[in-house]
């Protein structure tokens, strides 16, 4: 039998700061169970029983002192047999043996699982009065089963569901709660026979069911609670055995005083709950009730986990069917625009088109579609500057995923708090094409009532000690901080949203960008190549009129020949940039920190001439082409160098991080000249100059190379706008998977 994880684990990896009181409560090592049933604890290996429950001659004619220490086969062979059969069963969490005990009438099971080295038998009672109840019990479960699977709608299963649990355990009430983001819940179904008070509609705060109580759930799916009357009987063991007995798989574990005390002030005096999991996280819990003092047979709960487990199929097959039909939405939407796109051609005005049918379709308020260093907008935005750096912040949060969503961006970025009205609610799509786009929907805040079970306040006993709530009257509150949220159909087609168009849109702007840039380049070339060719027609023009004489010669020669070499540099760059345009990328595991070392040698007499100081954090390796990551850096640092400031020696910091997922972002920032923002849009284009200082030599085809060297790794190159004031810092990001050295 596969042993249960320990709760254990959830306190050594938290943080206690992260707790409040009744989190740091470790339940599972309470040493007691509830008065209902008994225990025993079995060594595995020996068989001796090495702890029983001080109550168990209550139910068992066994003497609790004169067991401790007896191997369980001289107590009962057969029972020993079946805990010996069932250990060697690998797919059940709790095994109930064939094993028969009455006591005053009641029938008992014997339930057993096993954890950290121990067999765990823990008798419980069980309170079906006929073979024939048991197999209507089952009917009811089957059928039930079958109608939550087949119903209408999810709403319609939750009522069937609701109803059927009611039936099989005879309790007054059962709710079907459902957690919301922040750990509160809200009874979304209800089945009740009128004894208890109706919960349906109203919340319950996070604090009601602790961390580690959620955290149990997903470890052992069902918790009952026999009654809320009677002392909990402790657990005797041999002296240094089970000095802090784990109880987490537990059925009959003791209940905290806390939670007692709860139960009493709802008016409950037993209950059963079973935990409703979702894609491996706890959704919801199906909570039944009973004012009486009533116990739920074992063999019930397995029929009640069956109906939670058919819920949660009934609620991903919802869920599977609305995404379905928003990609069929969406599948639509990209046939229209790529129909206009292969009319005009124009792709301008195609994303002016889309952009608003993008806001639409996911019912945002404001929609924002960044390519590049383009930022296209949609609706009720935030400004362009804040959006950049929101995408910025996303990317580069602790523990951040290729999506990140909220309905409050403000509680998790203080610095959205202004822009609260129009960016309360955000979605952050990345996807990665030819350059990595980001998808950004928002969402304003809504008014919003919340009908609480009680005023969700803590409240103090006379001692200054935490108590439960006494009141769980309706209590309302509005507030206006959240956005509407994000459903799961909504995040799903986020993810999948215009693969293919988008990859066809971003061909189009490539190509029209392509088209400008060689415009551009024609002319800038054609103007550029003039200025030394006009150096040399000027200085034979003089040669000319001076008849070649030989002083005149030497006098007009070094004209010529600093126009020559400017012309033969222009040539090499051109070549170069023509070469790469054209160059088939070869990829292979490229060492980032063995280049820069590389262009630290190549460059090191200008180093040691300018007393530069260059500090390079860790690189990774990455899937790249060795020659062209070597251009990319030897021009960058070049550039650092040449546009020094004349009072400080140059200082080069070179660093990287995981933008997204799949992204590296490579940062190399100097302390020198920085770029005029005037130039700032145009030095990337081939001829022109990262500064307006013309008496820094150069071809101005640096950047324009670094440029095409980032797009043939299908990434970009940028220049950080906000740091200009102490010098440059360019931003280089390659889509593609990179492996950190470690060391």
């Amino acid at each position: 039998m596969t042993a249960p994880r320990s709760l254990s684990h959830f306190f050594n990896t938290t943080d206690p700061a992260n707790l409040d009181s009744c989190d740091q409560e470790q339940v599972h090592l309470s040493g007691k169970i509830q008065p209902i049933g008994a225990l025993l604890l079995i060594d595995s290996e020996s068989g001796v029983v090495t702890g029983v429950s001080e109550n168990i001659a209550e139910l068992w004619d066994i003497d609790s002192d004169a067991v401790l220490g007896m191997p369980l086969r001289e107590i009962d062979a057969d029972l020993a047999a079946q805990v010996t059969h069932a250990r060697q069963d690998q797919g059940m969490l709790h095994c109930v043996l064939d094993y028969d005990l009455q006591r005053n009438g009641t029938l008992f099971d014997f339930v057993v699982h096993s954890h950290a080295g121990l067999q765990i038998i823990e008798i419980v009672p069980n309170c079906n009065e006929t073979a024939n109840q048991v197999r209507a019990k089952m009917r009811i479960c089957s059928s039930a089963c079958a109608r939550i699977i087949h119903a209408e709608n999810f709403e319609a299963s939750l009522q069937i569901a609701v109803d059927a649990v009611r039936d099989i355990t005879g309790y007054s009430r059962v709710k079907i709660y459902r957690f919301h983001e922040d750990w509160s819940g809200e009874v979304i179904a209800e089945s009740s026979d009128g004894t208890l008070p109706s919960y349906l509609g109203l919340c319950f705060p996070a604090t009601d069911i602790p961390k580690p109580v959620r955290e149990l759930y997903s470890i052992v799916p069902y918790r009952a609670i026999g009654t809320v009357e009677g002392e909990p009987a402790r657990i005797v063991c041999l002296p240094g055995e089970n000095s802090e007995l784990d109880l987490t798989g537990s059925v009959l574990r003791s209940v905290s005083n806390m939670h007692v005390e709860y139960l009493r002030n709802i008016g409950v005096s037993s209950s059963f709950s079973n935990a409703l999991m979702h894609q491996g996280k706890l959704w919801g819990l199906i909570a039944v009730h009973n004012g009486d003092v009533q116990q739920i047979p074992f063999d019930n709960w397995s029929l009640v986990q069956e109906i939670a487990t058919s819920l949660m199929l009934r609620h991903s097959q919802q869920q599977r069917t609305d995404t379905a039909d928003m990609i069929s939405r969406l599948r639509q939407i990209e046939s229209l625009f790529s129909a206009a796109l292969r009319r005009n051609g124009n792709i301008e005005e195609v994303i002016s088109r889309l952009i608003p049918v993008l806001r639409e379709f996911l019912g945002a308020d404001g929609f924002a579609f960044q390519f590049g260093v383009n930022l296209h907008t949609s609706g009720r935005t935030p400004p362009p500057d804040f959006i950049r750096k929101l995408i910025k912040w996303a990317v580069n949060r602790p523990g951040g995923s290729d999506q990140f969503q909220t309905i409050s961006l403000h509680k998790e970025w203080p610095d959205a708090a202004e822009h609260i009205d129009t960016a309360c609610g955000v979605l952050i799509q990345p996807i990665v094409v030819h350059r990595v786009c980001q998808l950004i929907w928002f969402r304003g805040p809504v008014t919003r009532t919340v009908h609480w079970a009680g005023e969700p306040k803590k409240e103090l006993d006379a001692e200054g000690r935490l108590t439960p709530r006494k009141s769980f009257e309706s209590w309302t509150q509005e507030h206006n901080d959240q956005s509407i949220p994000w459903n799961v159909a909504e995040l799903q087609s986020a993810r999948e949203i215009f693969t293919e168009f988008l990859d066809i849109m971003a061909s189009q702007l490539l190509l029209k960008e392509e088209n400008e840039n060689l415009r551009s380049f024609a002319y800038t070339a054609a103007h550029d190549l003039k200025a030394p060719l006009r150096g040399i027609n000027m200085a034979l023009e003089w040669m000319s009129e001076d008849g070649f004489d030989p002083e005149a010669v030497r006098e007009t020669h070094a004209l010529a020949l600093k126009s020559s070499e400017k012309l033969s540099e222009l040539a090499e760059g051109l070549l170069e940039l023509v070469i790469l345009e054209n160059q088939l990328l070869k990829r292979k595991p490229v060492d980032l920190s063995k280049v820069v070392a590389e262009v630290q040698d190549l460059l090191a007499g200008q180093i040691q001439a300018e007393h530069a100081q260059i500090t390079v954090g860790r690189l990774p390796v990455i899937e790249s082409n060795e020659q062209m990551m070597q251009r990319l850096f030897l021009n960058l640092l070049s550039n650092a160098l040449k546009y020094r400031h004349p009072d400080r020696s140059p200082v080069i910091e070179i660093t990287s991080v995981l933008f997204a997922e799949d992204v590296l972002e490579i940062s190399v920032a100097d302390n020198g000249l920085g770029v005029d923002l005037k130039f700032a849009d145009k030095i990337f284009q081939p001829m022109e100059r990262a500064h307006g200082n013309t008496a820094v030599e150069g071809s101005g085809l640096g950047l324009a190379i670094c440029q095409r060297i980032a797009h043939k790794h299908g990434g970009t190159i940028a220049l950080d706008l906000e740091r200009q004031e102490n010098g440059a810092r360019f931003v280089i990001r390659i889509p593609q998977h990179a492996d950190y050295l470690h060391g």
